[in-house]
């Protein structure tokens, strides 16, 4: 079913791509490249490298028109335009996946269309990342990070990223879901092991083409009764209601997410004004599945990079260390007030995330007719994409781009950044929920780690990434962690 599916995608793609749009944008007096979709395609690279080459093949456009298999996409590159899709909720909330309507877990804030139901499940949300519930989450990272120490020492043969994505689960299964691995080293806890195994290629294949699928051919899925993310969905619930049962027995309150799913728990539904209603088992499943994808694999992406660029720069190295020993020093262990005190580590983490943002495009779909800043009309249904990882390695925005130079985000240059240049965690109304809770997180897995354990200098180069629709990953990264012997 799924090679005849294949077929059928390929074969009718290749008949829409030469006979409907292949002058789509050229008759709007807009650039247009066709080659696009086969550099992806058949190229070895990830989406956002190709939207950084197309970027910046044109320098003096504001936009330029591509497509993707039988969808119009616009390319921006004017910082008002951007200003607007992103500002924009009215005409630019969706991210243009349309999916099967029986499938509960994608109906969450990383992929919703509807934008009554993502304004009140973010409503619903927010009050999980307040500062006072990061301070009980710093603590919950902070107190898993010993078992993170130990399989590191204990399993030195394994891939390092593999390492924090597991470690990026526990973390995030304690400080968000109160979830208690019981395991001696949570980090090889089954239910870890389970969602952390990568999946076998044809089955990351059969996924991509699933996602292809939503964007290009939704009609396919509800007909055939795909699903994408249903797997995940009873293992999900069952975490969330074992813990939920234990807290309910259990006196008092953690300031997380399953605080708040027991305080709303007694509802068959919740609605806004309007009369949106979200089931409440729904409403919990989905939200839970998408900060696991959200935060799992582009924080260990983002740890990472930064060990490997920390490698490459002793300099930089050894002004992390005498920061961390200092704080470590002081006050023995990390808090949420001595955490946001590493400066010098912030800006190390910003400038690694504008070198390799985790998400290295951003994608919206037009719901309705739309003029954009520049003056262009872009019709509904037409993709609009914000080409982060060429903005970031945009010498007009950040000179020697290819430079690891924290000193881009000291408190003497970070105002000097112009505003839409440097996203990695979008901007404006779409900015990802979990953005402050991402940054704790990485500084407390950064920290620990280095207070532990050194690198060992080396010269390595990623010059590209893995096929992938949105995100910058490699799974080539070499890097080595070597003991601290002396540390304060």
């Amino acid at each position: 079913m799924i090679l005849i599916l294949f077929i059928f995608v390929c074969v009718f793609t290749f008949m829409y791509y030469f006979n409907v749009n292949k002058n789509y944008w050229k008759i709007r007096n807009v650039v247009q490249v066709n080659y696009a979709a086969w550099d992806f395609l058949f190229g070895k690279c990830s989406l956002p490298e190709v939207y950084r080459n197309i970027y910046n093949a044109y320098p003096n456009e504001n936009y330029v028109g591509m497509y993707l298999n039988t969808k119009p996409v616009l390319v921006l590159k004017n910082l008002e335009d951007i200003r607007a899709v992103l500002k924009d909720s009215h005409c630019f909330h969706s991210r243009g996946y349309y999916v099967n309507d029986k499938e509960d877990l994608i109906d969450n804030l990383l992929l919703m269309n509807d934008y009554h139901r993502w304004k009140l499940i973010r409503q619903r949300i927010s009050p999980v990342f307040t500062i006072k519930k990061l301070k009980s989450m710093s603590r919950s990272i902070y107190q898993c990070s010993d078992s993170l120490i130990d399989y590191i020492k204990n399993y030195q043969c394994e891939n390092n990223k593999s390492i924090f994505e597991k470690f990026n689960f526990v973390a995030i299964g304690s400080a968000i879901f109160g979830v208690d691995f019981v395991t001696k080293n949570a980090l090889q806890s089954p239910i870890v092991n389970a969602l952390c195994t990568p999946l076998p290629f044809f089955q990351r294949c059969l996924f991509s083409l699933k996602l292809i699928i939503s964007i290009q051919f939704p009609i396919v899925l509800r007909v055939l009764n795909i699903k994408i993310f249903d797997d995940y969905k009873n293992l999900i619930l069952e975490i969330i209601q074992k813990v939920s049962k234990y807290r309910h027995e259990t006196p008092g309150k953690r300031d997380d997410y399953i605080d708040v799913y027991m305080e709303i728990q007694n509802y068959e539904s919740i609605q806004d004004a309007s009369g949106c209603k979200i089931n409440i088992d729904q409403f919990v499943a989905s939200q839970a599945f998408s900060f696991f994808v959200a935060g799992v694999e582009t924080t260990a992406s983002a740890v990472d990079y930064t060990l490997l660029e920390l490698a490459n720069n002793e300099h930089i190295l050894e002004k992390v260390h005498k920061e961390i020993d200092g704080i470590f020093h002081k006050y023995k262990q990390l808090n949420y007030y001595n955490v946001e005190a590493m400066e010098y580590l912030d800006m190390v983490l910003s400038e690694s995330l504008r070198k390799y943002p985790p998400i290295g495009s951003m994608q919206r779909v037009a719901t309705e007719d739309a003029i954009l800043p520049s003056n262009l009309k872009v019709d509904k249904g037409v993709y609009v994409i914000i080409p982060t990882y060429a903005l970031h390695m945009d010498p007009k925005y950040f000179s020697e781009p290819d430079i690891f130079d924290p000193e881009r985000f000291s408190a003497d240059n970070i105002n000097k950044i112009k505003k839409y240049t440097y996203l990695p965690f979008s901007g404006e109304n779409r900015i990802c929920i979990g953005a402050k809770y991402a940054r704790l997180h990485m500084k407390i897995m950064l920290a620990v780690l280095l207070r532990e354990f050194t690198l060992k200098s080396c010269m390595y180069r990623v010059t590209t990434f893995e096929p992938n629709l949105f995100t910058l990953s490699s799974s080539k990264v070499e890097y080595e962690l070597i003991p601290r012997h002396k540390r304060v």
